[in-house]
């Protein structure tokens, strides 16, 4: 009995992950620009870019991840640039225009 319990529970969850996936693909994916601020010794940044590879890959998520500089080492913005595509650094007087070609692009 104990054991028909667990394979439903582990079935209900496979197939509750299966729709989670398929409904990523079928949906469009919002388009436009996240901007997320980091800094030097931030503990995070890495755990960002992947949640943001995550949802691109889904296709919950189009735009490019925009990374404004608050100080990093040449050493840190080489790591984060191996973590995943489609990553811009600017700084933060560099984002203004790099907003507004975001906004361009959607027209």
């Amino acid at each position: 009995m104990t054991t028909w319990i667990v394979l439903t529970v582990l079935a209900a969850f496979g197939a509750l992950c299966a729709v989670w996936a398929l409904f990523g693909f079928l949906l469009p994916g919002q388009r436009g620009a996240a901007v997320v601020f980091i800094c030097r010794g931030c503990p995070r940044e890495e755990q960002v870019i992947r949640h943001y590879g995550w949802l691109r890959e889904l296709g919950c998520f189009r735009g490019p991840l925009v990374l404004v500089d608050g100080g990093l080492t040449e050493q840190e913005r080489e790591r984060l640039l191996k973590c995943r595509q489609n990553i811009e650094f600017c700084t933060m007087e560099e984002l203004p225009s790099i907003l507004e070609q975001e906004r361009n692009k959607l027209g």
